[in-house]
């Protein structure tokens, strides 16, 4: 099987102190659809002149989920429309750090064939991280992320973990750390390996890496049903023990004839070392068909390491069987030439003979392990973050030094959830991208600490502003378009996005707060208030609302400002609670009650059931897909809306229609079964009871 290390990226969203390819500077990042088709059009001629053939294409990079979904959609079309009678005999397969990945990846990876992806992970801080500053942090989080959806998908993964120095202190605590992020996953242990760099506070020696295997081995062998594959012990296990050979490309030594690796900008090498050392280039896609690249006369070279070591610095050696000298990219990295063994030969031998022989043997104090602790030098990744806390926030010292766009954000706390929830999309897209936020006294609490915010302050002059006046967007009140949406597009994100908001903090367990309500088997959460009257239901009606739901034995909590309205029958939180508070309550509730608010966005982001109340705002612009929303349509001369059609001036102003305004004409008793029936988590009667549909057009 010919097997092509298919870069069509060498672009990645993170900077992994080791890797090669993010210190390249080549123009080309990704690659054209000329070169793509190119691509494949090599793959159907060289399967077609070659029927018992077949093609494995790896993706790797830099990051291939950078690329994005429609990269795959159009790879999948122009494999069926180039690879029409050769498609049976290609084979996908992805090494990804996972950052990115999403459900939008799943249906077209498989579409693809891909039912695996390799992945790597450093518990170690600072070694792996996101954008250029390393943000570990950030990484870690995004990784345990995309891992959980992988599995929810359906995927199996495996991770590579890459032995440096700073791995030498807890080799034991790194292997149960990395066999515990999964049962259905391996793991891969590979040495540092720097070409053309000195980092010493890296390197390790091929005594080492020995050493750090030999920690780890005792206890793999001893519970290997347990651990399953991990590497290189499971391929010696076979080889040596079992009697099944089973080599890797970097010990078989036959990989001459049968790797290629494609650049984003079509050239074609060895692998993907190759490429990024610059050595046995074999042209471009464009002009060369895969036969001819695999026939190239440089690849005798790596052929004749066969016939050279055996008699020379391999000779007499009894692992040459399962070793062959090493990886021929290695040997030339360490010695600058491919007829060399590499420098990790002496790491297998004596890790084999001090070991693994000893171990299996059953003749070593290792046999077995006792207790090995240590501590790795760094905060595990699962650690909960503090609520509020950040690497990213700095001191005014740094403001406008950064040259991250500025935010200045405008609008009640509902608005501060929805920005909140744009910058956190805006962010999985591009996850080195950040903002700077102008400081605004309400912003500020829930806010700080997002992953996509560097820094709040105050913009120097000339700063680069995004000012978040959805309102006066041309488009703000046409039907369909949602201020999410509208917001979304104010920082460059493609809509559709996903409207799932986000608060970068845990919610937070008041005892004080939550013990004083008098709970009941049914709790309902209600918040008459709005910053604008005209958004409001009068008093009597809440009233009458709050009544009919005591006697239905619920317990009726009201949230909102010191100064607002009390209804009576509720218990009182009003003024009681900060934005941060409110948001932690309200999952204890079973329903929210609300009009158009910031309780209304906090319930979305809880996913609480609510019945929203609105009458000069549209829902369509504001309210959530999975919420009942009542809309009420105003009969004034403002129709449909005095807010909703960019009548800002009206928005302090009470409605002059006072009984006759719009927002006093609900029918209640649909309020309360709609309450009635959520709480009682039957949704689907819910629904019933409204016709099959989630908004109920009330008066006009």
């Amino acid at each position: 099987m010919a097997t092509v290390i298919f870069k069509a990226t060498e672009a990645c969203n993170a900077r992994c102190i080791y890797c090669d390819v993010v210190r390249k500077n080549d123009a080309v990042k990704t690659m054209s659809p000329e070169t793509l088709e190119a691509f494949f059009f090599r793959i159907n001629e060289f399967l077609t002149a070659c029927p018992d053939e077949k093609m494995e294409i790896i993706w790797h990079g830099g990051e291939p989920l950078l690329l994005g979904p429609d990269f795959f959609e159009q790879t999948v079309k122009l494999q069926e429309r180039l690879c029409a009678g050769t498609l049976h005999r290609i084979q996908h397969a992805m090494q990804s750090n996972l950052t990115l990945f999403s459900d939008r990846f799943a249906d077209v990876l498989r579409k693809l064939g891909i039912d695996s992806i390799g992945t790597s992970y450093d518990p170690v801080s600072q070694v792996r991280g996101l954008g250029k500053n390393r943000d570990s942090e950030a990484y870690n989080r995004r990784f345990m992320e995309g891992l959980r959806l992988v599995e929810k998908e359906g995927f199996r993964w495996g991770v590579i973990y890459v032995v440096t120095k700073l791995s030498l202190a807890a080799p034991l605590d790194i292997f149960r750390f990395l066999t515990n992020l999964g049962p259905q996953g391996s793991v891969m242990f590979n040495p540092v390996n720097f070409h053309n760099r000195k980092l010493e506070h890296l390197e390790i020696t091929p005594a080492e890496y020995s050493d750090f295997l030999g920690k780890i081995f005792p206890v793999w062998w001893k519970h290997r049903e347990r651990y399953g594959n991990v590497e290189p012990f499971q391929s010696l296990k076979r080889s040596l023990v079992d009697g099944d050979v089973s080599l890797s490309c970097s010990d078989a030594g036959s990989c001459a004839h049968s790797h290629i690796n494609l650049a984003p900008d079509g050239r074609l090498s060895q692998c993907g070392r190759s490429s990024d050392y610059g050595v046995l280039d074999y042209g471009s896609v464009l002009d060369r068909p895969f036969k001819d690249v695999l026939s190239d006369p440089q690849r005798e070279t790596l052929l004749g390491r066969n016939k050279v070591l055996p008699d020379s610095e391999c000779k007499g050696c009894r692992f040459w069987p399962i070793c062959h000298g090493g990886c021929p990219l290695d040997a030339w990295a360490g010695t600058g030439s491919f007829l060399h063994k590499t420098p990790l030969c002496a790491a297998k031998k004596d890790f084999i003979e001090r070991y693994f022989e000893p171990i299996v043997s059953g003749k070593s104090d290792n046999a077995s392990p006792g207790n090995q602790a240590s501590a790795v030098p760094s905060e595990p990744p699962r650690k909960s973050r503090q609520p509020g806390k950040t690497e990213h926030v700095a001191n005014d010292k740094n403001n406008g030094d950064n040259g991250f766009t500025w935010i200045d954000p405008v609008g009640g706390l509902g608005d501060t959830l929805m920005i909140s929830g744009v910058l956190k999309r805006a962010i999985e897209a591009e996850p080195a991208r950040k903002f700077n936020l102008v400081a605004r006294t309400k912003y500020g609490p829930i806010l700080k600490g997002h992953p996509a915010i560097a820094h709040i302050g105050h913009p120097p002059p000339g700063a680069k502003l995004i000012r978040t006046h959805y309102w006066e967007h041309e488009n703000h009140g046409q039907p369909g378009q949602r201020a999410f949406q509208l917001l979304a597009s104010m920082v460059g994100l493609e809509s559709p996005v996903d409207e799932s908001l986000y608060v970068p903090w845990e919610f937070e367990n008041d005892p004080l707060l939550t013990g004083s309500i008098p709970w009941k088997k049914k709790n309902i959460l209600i918040c008459p208030s709005s910053d604008s009257p005209r958004k409001q239901m009068n008093a009597e009606k809440w009233e009458f609302l709050v009544k009919r739901l005591s006697n239905e034995d619920f317990c009726v909590v009201q949230v909102g400002k010191p100064w607002e309205c009390y209804v009576r029958g509720s218990y009182s939180l009003l003024g009681l609670t900060t934005p941060r508070q409110l948001v932690s309550i309200i999952p204890r509730f079973d329903a929210v009650v609300t009009s158009d608010n910031f309780v209304m966005h906090a319930a979305h982001l809880c996913k609480v059931p609510a019945v929203v109340l609105w009458g000069p705002t549209d829902h369509r612009a504001y309210g959530y897909q999975e919420q009942i929303h009542l809309q009420s349509v105003p009969s004034c001369k403002y129709k449909p809306g005095c807010i909703g059609t960019g009548r800002g001036d009206l928005y302090p102003i009470p409605c002059s229609e006072e009984n006759a305004h719009c927002m006093n004409q609900f029918d209640l008793e649909k309020i309360i079964d709609a309450v009635t029936h959520i709480s009682m988590k039957e949704r689907h009667r819910a629904n019933k009871l409204l016709a099959g549909e989630r908004t109920l057009v009330m008066g006009g």
